[in-house]
């Protein structure tokens, strides 16, 4: 075996430019697999985050209008809970826990200096951010129990916000005159997506709101406790909305309880298949690339016909031939791998280096990705060599002997 690989390796040399033209085609097309694959994980894996509220087991209740009348009562009536109605869902055992949510688009919303800020504003308690899965930037601090308790006049506000108004932790700004200290700002969205143009809110304690206004929480945030599903926690929510205003309990149109499930599997799959399909366009190149191997190698053994006579006429058997092709063509395609893998590893680095626009994330060579490219590599490889290999073992050694090459 040890003889073989040397005279693998010596013909490898002797040959310099075909063999460089072969693991080229090679590199190219691993090159190729990974960091497609590679920015297809960092989409998804960006794009995933954008839609952690849809992903998360937190349940939005809007209430909206009846659509049927029930015990006497009209339909199209407008259905509106107060903060204390809400609040009863907190001794139901399948509630985890839960956030009111009041909002106010025409606010009034300045700097210190009176400019206005194109802002919107939310009261909220002191669990909205974390069921939200809000990032905060670095020195910010959330809304607190404290803080609601004092009526404090603090404010967390969006990353947009706070850039359009030149504003700093520590900073204030006014709603409808009332000045607010910044005590916190978000970090910019994840994937460049936010829900309800998150991006410019102000949140402010929800009895800070209340204390400004006199309206109505406009939705609720349920997480549910362990163990109970979403079709049985949004069955619950609506038998307990409709008790207590008075609707019929199949009226779904009565409080709005989306149910993301759906369109959890349809984005997930989505942003899988655009990944998919960037892997799949790599490989089309490695196939081309082991296409291009095969052909080093059908050349190869045209021009070494005479060679494969001598070693069959004086004893090498069919075996001992198809073996050192398959060998010589398996040593090309592992040092194009090899090298492939690692010019990945390094232009993978220089892009996370250089900067990705948000919504393509950090690209991100996984486990999953070399095991795929290896397979479709190995595979490649063993036809890209086999049928050189057994053109090679089949020549008959007087007809060998006597070709001109």
């Amino acid at each position: 075996m040890r003889p073989m690989l040397q005279q693998i390796v010596q013909m490898l040399f002797a040959h310099r430019l075909r063999s460089l033209l072969a693991v080229t085609a090679v590199v190219w097309g691993i090159v190729s697999v990974l960091v497609l694959m590679a920015l297809g994980e960092g989409f998804y894996q960006i794009n995933a985050k954008s839609f952690s509220l849809l992903m998360s087991d937190t349940q939005l209740a809007l209430p909206e209008m009846t659509s049927k009348p029930w015990q006497g009562l009209p339909a199209r009536r407008e259905v509106s809970f107060t903060e204390p109605e809400f609040r009863l869902l907190e001794k139901q055992s399948a509630i985890k826990a839960l956030s009111v949510v009041f909002q106010k688009w025409d606010a009034a919303v300045t700097d210190i200096t009176g400019h206005t800020l194109p802002g919107y504003i939310r009261g909220v308690d002191n669990n909205y951010i974390a069921m939200r899965k809000i990032k905060l930037a670095s020195g910010s601090r959330n809304i607190s129990t404290r803080d609601i308790n004092r009526y404090s006049r603090i404010a967390v506000i969006g990353w947009q916000l706070a850039q359009q108004g030149g504003l700093t932790i520590g900073d204030k700004l006014r709603v409808n005159g009332v000045p607010f200290l910044v005590a916190g700002i978000t970090r910019q969205s994840e994937g460049g997506m936010s829900m309800g143009r998150e991006d410019n809110q102000v949140l402010i304690p929800s009895s800070t709101f209340t204390e400004l206004w006199n309206d109505k929480p406009v939705q609720i945030m349920v997480t549910p406790a362990a163990g109970i599903s979403g079709v049985v926690l949004r069955k619950n929510l609506l038998s307990f909305f409709a008790s207590q205003k008075h609707f019929d309990p199949s009226d779904k149109r009565a409080v709005w309880l989306p149910d993301f499930s759906q369109d959890v599997k349809f984005f997930t799959t989505l942003l899988r298949g655009i990944q998919l399909f960037l892997g799949a366009s790599g490989a089309m190149t490695l196939a081309v690339g082991a296409l291009g191997v095969a052909n080093i190698m059908f050349l190869s053994v045209t021009e070494r016909t005479r060679e494969i006579g001598v070693r069959l006429a004086i004893g090498a058997s069919p075996n001992n031939i198809l073996v050192q092709f398959l060998l010589e063509g398996g040593v090309l395609v592992s040092i194009g791998t090899a090298v492939g893998i690692a010019l990945s590893y390094v232009l993978i680095l220089l892009l996370n280096q250089m900067g990705l626009p948000d919504w393509l994330g950090s690209p991100v060579i996984s486990a999953d990705a070399v095991l795929m490219a290896l397979s479709v590599t190995v595979v490649l490889a063993l036809l890209a060599s086999f049928f050189p290999a057994r053109r090679a073992s089949n020549l008959i050694p007087v007809i060998a002997l006597s070709a001109r090459v």
